[in-house]
């Protein structure tokens, strides 16, 4: 896969950053967030674009992603509204529950077609939580289709917030979609897609919207890609240790992003979305602290 014709600027991450609250300690953590951590830890220096309060949690904040090296120009202050958090609890497997709360920082990010321009973007990642609002989902889509590069769409469909026709209008407005297998089970049924097997579905879906690339998440049995030319499939990469799953889709979209950039093969891409996915899950949350986590993933790709 060559690498994309697209800009030379930085990719865009919009989205909610926020606290993850679990019961014994909190994390940083967002989608966004997330995947703008990995693709720093990773080499890359992409711009952040979310809004977090004018509170002790966004000073916080701010700290880490200093310390990462991340980029602040997209950050925006609220005034009004508090730094987002999460409460999360985790199962015996690690699997976690999330409580979001309304009302928060990142449901109020703005966006500037004319000022993101500028930066010459390669790429615009999205997740779907942070236009949880019909205000602001109606908002990005107008931005989006304003500024026009290629835009690479993490459903999170978290209940209740969301709504199915802005989930359609955001899955005709991307270039790359991810989900993971409920999701897919979720898209088809608001799509109409017919079959009940998963390979089936996910060739049909990412044909009906047109989509250069489909990702499909399938957690212990690795990781599927749809393209028009063929499906590839990755295994699973076992966990050296299980601490939770908290950020693991997000580690795996930072990697294929990065892939996507670099013109890496389908096929390697997949295979190293999953592996590093898989050792997301050895630490707390979706943005290691340690530089050092970053490292083998570095050498061993020739970052």
């Amino acid at each position: 896969m060559a690498p994309l014709e697209v800009p030379p600027g930085p990719p865009l991450i919009l989205g909610e950053i926020l606290f993850d609250c679990f019961p014994d300690r909190v994390v940083l953590g967002g989608a966004a967030l997330n995947v703008a951590w990995n693709l720093k830890g990773l080499g890359l220096d992409p711009l952040l674009i979310s809004r977090i309060g004018q509170d002790e949690a966004a000073e916080q904040l701010v700290v880490a992603l200093r310390r990462q090296g991340l980029r602040l120009e997209g950050l925006q202050r609220d005034p009004a509204h508090p730094t987002g958090q999460v409460q999360v609890t985790l199962d015996t497997e690690g699997i976690p529950s999330f409580a979001i709360l309304p009302e928060q920082a990142y449901d109020f990010i703005e966006l500037d077609p004319a000022a993101l321009r500028a930066f010459q973007p390669s790429l615009l990642y999205r997740g779907s939580l942070a236009a949880r609002q019909e205000a602001t989902h109606r908002h990005f889509q107008e931005a989006i289709l304003a500024l026009g590069c290629p835009v690479f769409l993490d459903l999170n469909l978290r209940d209740p917030w969301w709504q199915p026709g802005p989930i359609r209008e955001m899955l005709r407005s991307c270039t790359w979609l991810k989900l993971n297998q409920a999701e897919l089970e979720q898209v088809v049924q608001l799509e109409g897609i017919p079959g009940k097997e998963v390979v089936e579905q996910g060739q049909l879906l990412r044909a009906q919207l047109g989509l250069k690339g489909l990702f499909l998440t399938l957690g212990a049995a690795g990781a599927l890609l749809f393209t028009a030319e063929r499906v590839y499939q990755a295994e699973a990469v076992p966990a050296l240790q299980l601490v939770d799953t908290v950020g693991a889709g997000d580690g795996f979209s930072a990697v294929a992003i990065l892939g996507l950039l670099q013109g890496w093969p389908e096929a390697v891409l997949l295979q190293r979305a999953v592996a590093f996915a898989a050792a997301i899950c050895g630490v707390a949350g979706g943005a290691p602290s340690d530089p050092e986590f970053y490292r083998p993933f570095r050498q061993a790709w020739g970052l």
